[in-house]
């Protein structure tokens, strides 16, 4: 993972900050809504809303993206920063 530390992870979850991952799979942009340290995993909804959980071992950079449009997540629109 690129030099991203947990404070900032937390910090971007705080702000609802979209975020663009690239992992070994492939990249897309997520609104991350949970980070777990001792399991190394974070939770994350995509742009569909599907939540799911990323490995930060697999991530090869995250960086905060600017989006147009708007993540609905269970029915209920979630503003983002963007």
């Amino acid at each position: 993972m690129n030099e991203v530390s947990y404070k900032q992870l937390k910090r971007w979850i705080q702000q609802k900050q979209p975020v663009m991952i690239k992992t070994v799979r492939g990249e897309t942009t997520f609104l991350i809504v949970k980070l777990y340290e001792d399991a190394k995993k974070l939770f994350a909804y995509d742009r569909n809303a599907k939540l799911t959980t990323i490995a930060l071992d697999d991530i090869i950079y995250i960086q905060p993206v600017r989006i147009y449009g708007s993540f609905y997540v269970s029915n209920r629109l979630v503003k983002v920063i963007g």
